[in-house]
């Protein structure tokens, strides 16, 4: 896995296009969940019910996650992906025009959330699916750095924009945004000339292929590691992000374009990480960077949750996000890698159920945060998730293993 590999995947028109469309469609998630929190903290003041929004964003991922594997497998990929598009544009297209109205309130961002989340069900595995089929099985590693540097550019550029809009056009200018993204994501895949690999011909039903993946699943002690690790992340790792506008309004005393500047701080750091990754990692090294950058992850929310410093805090998130570019970028690759193609499709689906389980962090640290507040919530958190990746290293020590 070289430079040239990377440099190849840029050269193919299906590439890049998927690699654009999930750009744009990052950039627009990652401006939505900043400019609900902003709009929901300044509604209601409760750093709890900030957190729910994002709880409601990913309990679809944990109820239904597994079947947007079986979708992946079942049904036409960029006709599913065309759908999903235009679902998104319809509900921000309709948060727009209640924002306009002056109509908009805590339960319709909430609704638009878990509607969100429905879409990125889908979205998940069938998109990183048609990367790593495009790819093919020598490049799949590459490919999936190469998304999460882009996604990461999103993280970064959609806190940016949100904070910039919520101050200029509020948050119906936000939503007008993010319409317009998911209506450049349709147009897109529309000119996507890719056909599915053939799917295998089976007559069982679909309950039957998704008993099929977690039978694979039972034989190897690699994946069950590798899916613990993601569920760990989820509930100990990613919901300390619904706190990075509570402390940069409560704590950090920022207006909303400043919020947005420190969010886009993490973006920045996992850009930086993944351009990294891409350009120099063996694939190797790909259970080492897996662990490893969760393990830093939580050391650095801890600092994070210590820090009462604007630049401080940038510096922190700038970091983490450079240590969950490692976390991103394995996670799908590794699972891609390790699975048998025939279910890997159902493996992406598991783990999208195993990213849902996130929604459950959200409470505890939502919960966590009205107790004692925001940051000494995170520091707590931080310490539960390094005492969780230690005992499942110790238990699952093929985990540290090199890559074949």
């Amino acid at each position: 896995m070289n430079t040239e590999s990377a440099s190849s995947l840029l050269k193919e028109p299906g590439f890049i296009r998927l690699w654009v469309m999930g750009a744009v469609a990052g950039t627009a998630r990652w401006l939505e969940m900043l400019v609900i929190g902003i709009f929901v903290f300044d509604t209601t003041g409760s750093p709890f019910t900030v957190a729910l929004m994002l709880f409601a964003r990913l309990v679809p991922m944990g109820v239904f996650g597994v079947f947007g594997g079986l979708i992946s497998d079942r049904y036409d990929r960029r006709r599913t992906l065309l759908l999903v598009v235009t679902l998104m544009a319809l509900v921000s297209a309709t948060l727009c025009l209640l924002g306009v109205y002056g109509k908009l309130t805590v339960w319709h961002v909430g609704i638009g959330a878990f509607v969100a989340g429905l879409a990125w069900v889908t979205d998940f595995p069938v998109r990183r699916t048609l990367l790593a089929e495009i790819a093919g099985p020598g490049r799949t590693a590459k490919a999936m750095s190469l998304d999460i540097m882009s996604s990461s550019g999103t993280r970064m550029l959609g806190p940016v924009l949100g904070g910039g809009l919520y101050v200029t056009l509020g948050i119906e200018g936000a939503f007008l945004m993010t319409m317009v993204f998911y209506g450049l994501c349709f147009v897109l895949l529309l000119g996507l000339d890719h056909r599915d690999a053939p799917a295998p011909t089976t007559d069982a039903s679909p309950f039957h292929r998704l008993m099929e993946g977690f039978r694979e699943l039972q034989q190897s002690r690699l994946l069950i590691g590798i899916f613990i690790v993601t569920i760990i992340f989820n509930l100990w790792g990613f919901p300390f992000t619904s706190m990075i506008p509570v402390i940069g309004k409560d704590v950090l005393l920022l207006d909303p374009a400043g919020v947005g500047v420190l969010a886009s701080a993490e973006g920045l750091g996992a850009l930086v990480g993944a351009v990294l990754l891409a350009l120099y990692a063996p694939g190797a090294w790909a259970r080492y960077l897996y662990v490893g950058g969760v393990g830093l992850y939580f050391a650095l929310i801890i600092a994070f949750g210590f820090s009462a410093s604007t630049p401080v805090s940038g510096m922190t998130l700038t970091l983490a996000g450079c240590a969950g570019a490692g976390f991103a970028a394995m996670q799908s690759a590794l699972i891609l890698m390790n699975a048998n193609e025939r279910t890997r499709g159902r493996m992406m689906g598991v783990l999208s159920m195993c990213i849902g389980t996130g929604l459950l962090g959200f409470l505890h640290l939502g919960w966590l945060a009205d107790l004692i507040g925001p940051g000494a919530a995170c520091i707590t958190l931080g310490l539960e998730g390094l005492l969780a990746m230690g005992v499942t290293v110790y238990y699952y020590p093929e985990l540290l293993g090199r890559q074949a």
